[in-house]
């Protein structure tokens, strides 16, 4: 039986815990999706921008804002300045091994056209391909919830990004440490941090690495249990501020390329930073038959900020061969059975 795709965004019938009413043809996440109103997007902002005069300057830098090089982080970093040309912003690019040559000089770019800091967070290489070798041999080290979302190698860069920025920003008291997520990556554009909170996804993000096999002892990927222990009253916020503007593809590129932002060297639909990504979409596909970016593209259209047919473009664009293969080949991962699973995924839809 081949599977049935939601009628209104991109999600499909054989994803686990994914519905789809027979009659509607809308699967559960549309049926009972309620979009946040412009009044409601308005009230987001202007909370924003309180605790932004509330506690601009309270350390060297105001915001540390994860800066990857892609379309998404560059254009998040212009309007950002933009609009509140007061904020001090340090710009963190993690170099997790697969960062494009392109992608390192469009960041340092875009920090010099907005007058913001740069700095390269770096790892052992070595250390990192192993990290995520072991991410790509495990199975179900990440909750269910997560593992639909991302594909565990991308969970394991991205938590490694997160535990780092936060550990940063109390370090150097920021109030603010922002990513460029969607609306489809993240439904709360405001997230109030905390000693527990932290120390919860410290402890969360600490179980999952022993899963895949990896003991972090040196905190290299996680946030120091001192910080956390003597973070006191300056905790920050976590800021989403993508989520709360109009999100297009092409006014986004257009916007960006026009401040002399370079469009990506490496043959991604979903990424214009890291050369990884192919590869880790392959090996969830491989283990798991999903779809690593179904439920963030499934969000962006289900908000209208991309149309069906766009998302679904992106969700089967095949994946790069000669991207996987020299992945694997870093990785050191065998590919003796290397197929094309976007085309057999796309079979399976019916395409």
């Amino acid at each position: 039986m081949s599977r049935i795709v939601c009628k209104k965004c991109v999600l499909d019938s054989d994803i686990p815990d994914i519905t789809i009413n027979k009659d509607s043809g809308l699967c559960h996440f549309c049926e009972t999706y309620i979009p946040l109103s412009p009044q409601e997007k308005d009230g987001y902002l202007a909370r924003m921008e309180e605790l932004f005069e509330k506690y601009k300057g309270r350390g060297k830098y105001d915001v540390i804002f994860a800066l990857s090089g892609g379309k998404d982080s560059s254009y998040t970093l212009y309007k950002l300045k933009k609009e509140y040309p007061f904020l001090k912003v340090l710009a963190v690019q993690f170099d997790n091994g697969f960062i494009s040559d392109r992608a390192i000089a469009n960041a340092k770019k875009m920090c010099e056209i907005t007058g913001s800091d740069y700095f390269k967070l770096t790892m052992e290489k070595e250390v990192l391909y192993d990290t995520f070798r072991k991410a790509a041999e495990s199975n179900d080290a990440f909750s269910k919830f997560a593992k639909y979302r991302a594909s565990d190698i991308c969970n394991t860069c991205i938590s490694i990004i997160k535990q780092k920025l936060i550990e940063k920003a109390i370090v150097q008291r920021a109030p603010f440490i922002m990513f460029a997520f969607t609306s489809g990556q993240s439904p709360n554009p405001i997230i109030n941090l905390s000693a527990n909170l932290m120390k919860w996804s410290r402890n969360l993000f600490e179980k999952q690495l022993q899963k895949i096999g990896i003991d972090d002892r040196d905190e290299m990927f996680l946030i120091k249990k001192d910080v956390i222990e003597n973070v006191g009253k300056d905790i920050p916020f976590m800021l989403h501020p993508l989520c709360l503007w109009d999100y297009d593809e092409d006014m986004i590129l257009e916007t960006i390329v026009e401040l002399g932002w370079n469009p990506p060297d490496i043959n991604d639909s979903n990424s214009t930073n890291c050369t990884l990504n192919s590869f880790a979409c392959y090996n969830h596909l491989e283990k798991y038959d999903i779809h690593p970016y179904a439920f963030d593209i499934a969000g962006i259209v289900r908000s209208g900020d991309m149309s069906r047919e766009e998302g679904l473009e992106k969700l089967h664009h095949e994946l790069s061969q000669p991207m996987i293969k020299e992945a694997a080949k870093i990785l050191k991962i065998k590919m003796e059975n290397s197929r094309n699973l976007i085309s057999n995924y796309n079979k399976s839809l019916g395409e």
